[in-house]
Parts: C-alpha cells; structure tokens; sequence
C-alpha cells in the first residue's frame, strides 16, 4: 500500500516538474529573438511629452533606517519630469529613525522642486497591502511604480518601462528583471543569487515570451491604476500580496510584461536566521493563495499555457514538501521490508534526478540571460544553489504548516543592511 502511494507520489512530482522541459524549449528556440526583439522595442521608444503621464512611485518602508535616504535619492534621481513624478514614502509604523531621516530627505528633495512626502501610519493593519492601498487613495496618478526600500533603480528606468506599458492599454504590469548589488558577498548571497536568476531570469522570462502568465515580484514594476482598481485592490488576505494581486488582475483578463534587459539591483539576506524568515513568509503565502485560486484565469489562456501555469504553480508551493513525505514513504517501505522498497527508491532517485537536471539547464540559462559566463566559480555556485536548497526543506514544511492555520500570520519585513 505504501509502495503504490509512494509510486503515484513519485509520477505526480515528475509531472509537476515537467513545466520545466516546456520552459527549457523556449529558452532554446526562443531566447535569442525574444532578446533582440526587446532591445530594439527599448530603442525605439517616444520621448515625447505627450508619452509621460503622472506617475506616483511608491516607497514601503517599515524600520529601514539603514536604507530610506540611499532610496529617496534613486526615487527623486528618476528621469522624468518633476510635474509629472509623484512620490510616497509610506512608513508602516516604524519605531526606529525612519520617520525622521527620511522627512529630512524629503525636505531636501522638496527645496529642488521634487513631488513627495511622507505618510506614516500608526497601525500595521494588512502590513504592505494595506499600506499600498492607503498610499493609492492618497495619489490620482494612473500609474503606480512599487520599488522596495532595498532596491536602486537607474534614472533611465520609468521610460523603458512606461514605454512598453503605454504601447499595449491591457497590459496590468510591467515587471523589470531584478538584480542584487551583494551577491558575491559570501557563500550563501551567491547560491540565492543563482536561485533567483533561475526564477526570474529563467522561468519568468519564458513564461512571458510563452504567453504563460508571470506575476508581480512584490518591487521595480509599474501598474496600471486601472488594472489594480478593476482587480479589486491591493489585499491582505496572504503574505504574499504580490501574488495575490497578480492573479486577480490576470483573472479580469489583464496581461503582465517582463523586460529581461532592464534590471534594478537590491539586496539579498546574509545571513540564514534572515533568509529563513523570509522564505517561510514567502511559502506560507504562496500556499495560502491556492485557498482563492481564481478559475476564471484559465479562461484566458490556451490549454497548453493553462496546463504550464498550473503544473508551475504547484510545482513551487509543494514540491519540497512532496518530497519529504515521499522520502518518508521510502523509509516506511524499507523498514517494513515491502517488497516494492527498491522500486519506491528508484522513483525517489529518479525523480530528484529530474529536478535537479532540469533546473540546473534553467540556472544555466538565467547565466546567459544576466549576462555571466559559465566558469568554474560559476559550476560551484550552482552546486551551493542545490545546497541552499536542501538547508531550505524544514522551512519549506513549516511553512506549509503555517498556512493551513487559521487567522492571518505576521508579515516580517525582510531586514536590510544597506
């Protein structure tokens, strides 16, 4: 009995992971074209003043004394025009300097002729959801740009990124690739570094050139006002407001874009105690959402693109936790010298096999994509990628764990060393 689970367990994971070799074919057929197509959309943008529009940038800060000034500066930094930049700097009940360095920054901004200010709440109620909703009452723009205190981004940046949102009026988001300044800091800055590429600069790419449905990475995208209104609003239902966001706008229809070539550069957690409250937010949230898993998104999609997104979904909030109980039925299997133990033992081998290759294929495309080379630093740190991922399996099953309680869980902003 517990062979035959374990068996159905094992061809179940290996067709979850099986949106991987989709993924893998367009990178290959298609990287090449995508790239290019993308880089001479970029060039031959309009500047024309009839092309820049209000736009509100948003600054969701909570305790980042460390952070808020460098932020303010790259946010009043952005070429666009003074008249036509509004910026919020929203402070979430901070209890440390925030509040007062960055009202000195924005005094500063302000005597330039810059649009901002500072709106501080003295409740955390649904944490950055809630506070990106008060944020949007508080602006009439009709285009919002969310970056995270941690994230820099380059001057040129609002005009890419406007440009190819103006060209399509279904278009929700636009999604730049995401960086990081210290991933060459130590051991673990590089493996997150080569996980990250691989989700973003790998997967989020294809599905975009695929037409699979990518969403939002919580920072250094622009919405559509429209969009975020008529998907219902920012929510706080999940740790993962992003996400929940996403999916409720491409549910309405709404289509997201990914600029592989344009980039903004943040920072990743150097320590495991950090990156371990940030990874079991991050889970618990994604497997909360499959609670409000929207059908009607898959209404507009084509049965192949639906079946990706889906197998891709699941993939990522279950597959560690799969793992362990599959893990579990082989030991149980051994132990209690079932006959179909072997058997069970090569499903478990075979389908980590397939994981491994095929995500490794991935990381060795994001490579390409971000613009590194493959080397020998580069093979090793794809090797502690795989050891990053075996040291994040306990905080993959307490998460999962979290999820299923009752109640809504503590959003921990990730804390930045600056």
């Amino acid at each position: 009995m517990i062979a035959t689970l374990g068996l159905g367990l094992a061809a179940y994971i290996a067709v979850l992971a099986a949106g991987d070799i989709y993924l893998i074919l367009v990178h290959v057929f298609e990287a090449k074209r995508r790239l290019a197509r993308e880089r001479l959309e970029l060039g031959q943008l309009s500047r024309e003043p009839d092309q820049q529009p209000l736009i509100c940038i948003q600054l969701p800060v909570h305790n980042e004394a460390t952070m808020v000034a460098r932020a303010i500066d790259a946010a009043c930094g952005l070429d666009w025009p003074k008249d036509r930049l509004e910026i919020q700097v929203l402070d979430d009940a901070s209890t440390d300097e925030t509040p007062r360095l960055a009202a000195e920054r924005i005094a500063a901004w302000s005597a330039q002729g810059s649009r901002i200010s500072l709106h501080s709440r003295v409740d955390r109620s649904d944490y950055k959801a809630g506070l990106l909703r008060e944020g949007l009452q508080l602006t009439t723009a009709n285009y919002i740009a969310v970056f995270d205190v941690d994230y820099w981004p380059e001057p040129g940046i609002i005009g890419d990124v406007m440009g190819i949102l103006l060209a399509d009026s279904r278009t929700a988001f636009v999604q730049a690739r995401l960086d990081y300044r210290n991933r060459q800091h130590n051991w673990l800055t590089r493996a997150q570094a080569v996980e990250l590429d691989t989700l973003i600069a790998y997967e989020h790419a294809a599905r975009n050139w695929a037409g699979i449905p990518m969403t939002f990475s919580g920072t250094c995208a622009v919405w559509r006002r429209a969009a975020i209104e008529d998907a219902g609003g920012w929510s706080g239902r999940s740790l993962t407001e992003d996400l929940d966001l996403s999916l409720r706008a491409l549910a309405q229809g709404w289509r997201s874009r990914f600029l592989a070539t344009v980039s903004v550069a943040g920072e990743l957690p150097e320590s495991f105690a950090v990156l371990s409250a940030q990874r079991l937010r991050w889970g618990a949230g994604t497997a909360q959402q499959f609670r409000h898993w929207p059908g009607t998104l898959h209404r507009h999609l084509a049965w192949h693109q639906s079946l990706v997104f889906f197998l891709l979904s699941q993939f990522h909030a279950t597959v560690r936790v799969l793992l362990v109980v599959l893990a579990g039925c082989v030991a149980w299997s051994a132990v209690s010298s079932d006959p179909g133990a072997g058997l069970l033992l090569a499903a478990l081998c075979g389908v980590l096999a397939f994981i491994v290759g095929a995500k490794t294929i991935g990381a060795l495309l994001a490579l390409r994509i971000v613009g590194g080379k493959l080397t020998l630093r580069s093979v090793v740190d794809i090797g502690l990628m795989w050891c990053l991922q075996l040291s994040l399996i306990p905080i993959a099953c307490k998460a999962a764990w979290h999820s299923l309680l009752p109640g809504q869980r503590e959003f921990r902003r990730t804390p930045k060393k600056g």
